[in-house]
């Protein structure tokens, strides 16, 4: 190990046996002026003494302006905090709750609470639907027959079944039973298919003429369901059709024109230009529990065919 010449010069002469160490190792002696200049120290002494090793060390920055920094903060410590800056809640505010939250749809964000009404009002829509909308009706071409061989006046007369109409059938014109000739009469059956799209069974106790052509009104006698129950003398009481949920049933409406001084044709555009209606049709919903429904509408077809003869 390479040794400063100027240390070399200062000991030469001194060897490993000069040197003295204290017999009591207290280093603080070492800086009594009884030590100074001596063989003992005097390398140390020249060491530290001097400037060689006393350079500023990469810490004495850091440590002067780390003093700054504590400075800086006592400072700003002792100033007062200037909070304008600082926004303050508004205690008059509200904070948002879920109704006014954002949902998705497609791409879009959509208030929850308009959401949450959209879906009631469909619901709503769906049951109204269910409940009150009328089964489909329309009339079957192949299977509307006039039947010729009725006789009207068989069990009673025509006083006497001008009211049995009038307290069973939907009577549209009483002055069309002004004839007592039963063949100035003919009893048109004609098949209707009524489609039942809710799950509720319907009930239909009769139906009627809602609308005839105005040069035939005075020729429309009666519509009726052709479903009765009988009774003894062969006569029954009206009791309508029950179609079940989502089901079809085809069922039979009776018509009865007096055909006085008609032609097959006058005939035809009578009846085809009829519009025939469900009367107090309802649902059942629960058992012993219903709900009127709309009345359904069947606008006769024109393909329908009546002969006014056989």
């Amino acid at each position: 190990m390479a040794i400063d010449r100027t240390i070399q010069t200062k000991r030469s002469g001194a060897t490993m046996d000069s040197l003295k160490v204290p017999e009591n190792l207290n280093m603080n002696k070492l800086g009594h002026n009884a030590y100074k200049g001596s063989k003992t120290n005097a390398a140390a002494e020249e060491i530290f003494s001097s400037n060689r090793y006393s350079k500023q060390t990469r810490f004495g920055a850091a440590d002067n302006k780390y003093e700054g920094s504590e400075h800086r903060a006592r400072v700003r410590r002792d100033d007062p905090i200037d909070d304008s800056f600082i926004p303050k809640p508004d205690p008059n505010k509200k904070a948002p709750d879920l109704l006014h939250q954002g949902v998705k749809v497609g791409s879009a964000y959509v208030e929850r609470k308009k959401v949450i009404i959209w879906i009631t009002v469909a619901l709503v829509l769906l049951i109204c639907a269910l409940l009150f909308l009328p089964p489909l009706m329309n009339s079957t071409t192949q299977d509307t027959t006039v039947d010729f061989n009725r006789n009207i006046f068989q069990k009673m007369g025509m006083t006497e079944f001008k009211t049995y109409a009038l307290s069973n059938y939907s009577v549209y014109n009483q002055e069309a039973f002004s004839s007592e000739k039963n063949e100035n009469y003919r009893v048109i059956e004609m098949t209707v298919h009524v489609q039942n799209s809710s799950p509720f069974q319907v009930v239909i106790p009769q139906y009627k003429a809602l609308y005839v052509p105005t040069m035939y009104e005075d020729k429309v006698c009666y519509v009726t369901s052709s479903k009765r129950a009988a009774n003894k003398d062969g006569e029954g009481k009206v009791v309508g059709d029950v179609i079940e949920g989502f089901q079809g049933k085809d069922v039979t409406i009776e018509l009865m024109i007096n055909v006085a001084d008609m032609t097959e044709e006058e005939l035809d555009e009578c009846v085809t230009g009829m519009v025939l209606s469900t009367v107090n049709a309802k649902k059942k919903i629960a058992k012993n529990v219903y709900v009127p429904c709309l009345p359904a509408v069947l606008f006769i077809s024109n393909a329908v065919t009546v002969q006014l003869d056989p």
